[in-house]
């Protein structure tokens, strides 16, 4: 039995991948991963590490729309999955689907210990250069950094300040077989210890940006600053606190070319993954040109399943205009950006446009369906936070929103002018959600750490009247039966048995 569970994993885990022969982005991404394969030339090296794109875009739930869509219901401004909404999942009463995430996760681990373990052993001698060698590996690193920070943000105790609480990450540097699934997971410090020195050696060795759709040294930084503002933002860790924005501001103080805000907003969505504002997208090889690269979420279930429907007869009031929103319909229609992101759909629903591609004013979709993992104006948005909660004083805090506020010119944002600490705190907390709702989970981890002017989290706060309460176990997701059932050594997070 242990056998048949441990061969599941596997397929589950390593996942044979590929994609379309129009190659991805013309470098030739193909690669079959196999128990058997090995890497013996510098070119398959490349292909190897372009292969691990392949998994994110054939893995889209976990790291496109359903992730992101599951992290707003969680935050409680929609309720679009009733298990994400209430956080009441456990492993015998499973109420969402982050089992999926899990092997989503796991696959990319997979895959990047898969190039990484044939670039090791080529070793860097048949390389161009040591440069060369190192940047590829950086690369993988950084790939494994970032799914083993998502099984973290998802599945462990990411949040504690305790280095020695148990519920840290399961992290894999060996590519996946029988003998070497049963794993411990680590307790939360080594968590942090193990990511970081992924992290740590990609911003030392990894490429700079050239190419949103590729891992950059830039984005291994705000990984890293991320990673940092939202444990150490949860626990006012100042320690935490200053290294992220120190992080934030290397790369806000000298962004490389073709990493730049748009002063128009429509036209960001427009352009999806070709605009500057994007620092790593979910780009879709051939454009997205079949229906089957499309995330069904944007697709699908955002427009038809959550949309808002409308009734071309019988108009629905603008003040009654919700796009799904369960909480705070009426502070996003009066921000300015509210018209852009949201519009009439197809399949006449009113919905966010931004999202899934429909433009209401010529009447016509395509196919760029964009996950917007990092964009340009979140480093400002980051900034001010962070300088809030180092002690900076409210107008120097306020100051790199208005300056990102100013830079927009469809729509025009005015300049904010807190006059207290909390309406200050206030400000960013929103200006995180106006500016990047369902684009990367940030709604969820904001309404975590920034507290209402009641004094409770806004997670609380906005799902008051469900009267649910912030359970802290209940943040990380149960780890899913087949782990627990298949690695006697996994243990499963508190409470959620």
């Amino acid at each position: 039995m242990k056998n048949i569970i441990y061969t599941a994993l596997i397929i589950l885990v390593f996942g044979a991948s590929s994609c379309s022969s129009d190659s991805f982005l013309d470098r030739e991404p193909d690669f079959i991963l196999t128990e058997g394969n090995t890497i013996t030339t510098p070119t398959e090296a490349r292909t190897a590490v372009n292969g691990i794109y392949a998994v994110r875009e054939d893995a889209s739930g976990g790291w496109s729309a359903g992730h992101y869509t599951s992290k707003a219901s969680q935050s409680g401004f929609i309720d679009w999955n009733e298990g994400d909404f209430e956080m009441s999942s456990t492993q015998t009463n499973p109420t969402s689907v982050g089992e999926f995430y899990w092997i989503d996760f796991y696959r990319i681990v997979n895959a990047a210990n898969f190039a990484m373990k044939g670039i090791t052993d080529l070793g860097p001698d048949v390389f161009d250069g040591v440069e060369e060698y190192n940047a590829l590996l950086a690369e993988a690193r950084c790939w494994r950094a970032w799914a083993h920070m998502n099984i973290f943000w998802n599945f462990g105790h990411w949040f504690s300040d305790d280095d020695i609480n148990p519920y840290g990450v399961l992290y894999r540097e060996e590519v996946a077989d029988l003998d070497n699934l049963e794993q411990a997971r680590l307790n939360v410090g080594e968590s942090y210890a193990k990511i970081f020195e992924d992290l740590d050696f990609a911003i030392t060795h990894l490429n700079n940006f050239t190419d949103n759709r590729f891992l950059s040294k830039e984005f291994a930084k705000i990984i890293k600053a991320k990673a940092l503002l939202r444990r150490g933002g949860f626990n006012d860790n100042m320690d935490q606190l200053n290294e992220s924005l120190a992080l934030v501001n290397d790369v806000l103080n000298n962004p490389p070319a073709g990493f730049a805000m748009q002063g128009d907003l429509a036209e960001v969505y427009q352009d999806s993954w070709d605009s500057e504002e994007n620092l790593f997208v979910g780009f879709l090889d051939g454009n997205g040109e079949t229906s089957d690269d499309i995330p069904f979420e944007y697709e699908f279930e955002i427009p038809v399943r959550f949309g808002q429907e409308i009734n071309p007869f019988d108009p629905i009031p603008a003040d009654e205009l919700t796009a799904g929103l369960r909480f705070g319909d009426d502070l996003f229609r009066a921000d300015p950006r509210w018209s852009i992101v949201t519009g009439e759909s197809f399949f006449e629903t009113y919905t966010w446009i931004k999202l899934t591609r429909f433009s209401p004013t010529i009447g016509q979709f395509d196919l760029k369906f964009n996950t917007y993992y990092f964009r340009f104006p979140e480093l400002y948005i980051m900034r001010s936070e962070l300088l809030a909660r180092t002690g900076a004083s409210i107008a120097e805090a306020i100051a790199p929103i208005n300056t990102m506020r100013s830079i927009r010119t469809n729509p025009v944002l005015p300049s904010l002018n807190p006059t207290t600490q909390q309406e200050l705190m206030d400000a960013i907390f929103f200006e995180y959600i106006f500016e990047t709702f369902l684009e990367n989970g940030n709604e969820f981890y904001a309404a975590l750490r920034f507290d209402a002017p009641n004094g409770d989290p806004w997670i609380e706060t906005i799902k008051a009247s469900s009267g649910i309460p912030l359970v802290i176990n209940s943040i990380p997701y149960p780890i899913p039966n087949a782990e627990i059932f298949g690695n006697q050594l996994m243990i499963q997070n508190v409470d959620l048995e």
